[in-house]
């Protein structure tokens, strides 16, 4: 439990961190340094969300299966790395997304195309909300299992 409530501290810290360290190389003069420096806080974003999601949710299986979580605890265990996946991607897709390109339009250097990430989300948040949802039936199986077998008490 310990373990799962610093993986999901320190991912909501390292996630606004970024956030603030891309913003920040957006606030002088155009420079393509600034640009490339954003565009990899951007990716390093963008990976580490997926993977954040990934971790905790293990943790939180752990944590779970094997420490008898009930009720209310047990549900905020499985579903708070869905809710830390969809914070961090709005930070990426909406917050940064929108600071690169009001960055290049005050600089007289439109990007031009539309952005994609509002389709982006419609797609990535119904399959992680999914796979949340398998992995707390999972769980919840893997209890029952475990129960019957006598090796946990009845939860």
């Amino acid at each position: 439990m310990r373990s799962f409530v610093l993986a999901a501290l320190l991912l909501a810290i390292g996630a606004t961190a970024l956030v603030l360290i891309g913003l920040n190389t957006l606030a002088g003069a155009y420079s393509d340094g600034s640009l490339a420096e954003f565009d990899t806080v951007y990716r390093t974003l963008g990976w580490s969300k997926y993977l954040g999601a990934l971790l905790l949710l293990w943790l939180a299986d752990r944590a779970v299966l094997w420490r008898e979580h009930l009720g209310w605890r047990r549900t905020l265990l499985l579903w708070t790395p869905f809710v830390l996946f969809c914070v961090c991607a709005y930070f990426q897709w909406v917050v940064l997304r929108e600071a690169r390109i009001t960055y290049l339009d005050r600089h007289g250097r439109p990007e031009g195309g539309l952005s994609g990430s509002v389709l982006f989300m419609a797609m990535v948040f119904p399959l992680a909300f999914a796979i949340t949802g398998l992995n707390a039936w999972f769980v919840q199986r893997r209890q029952l299992r475990l129960t019957s077998l006598g090796i946990m008490k009845h939860v």
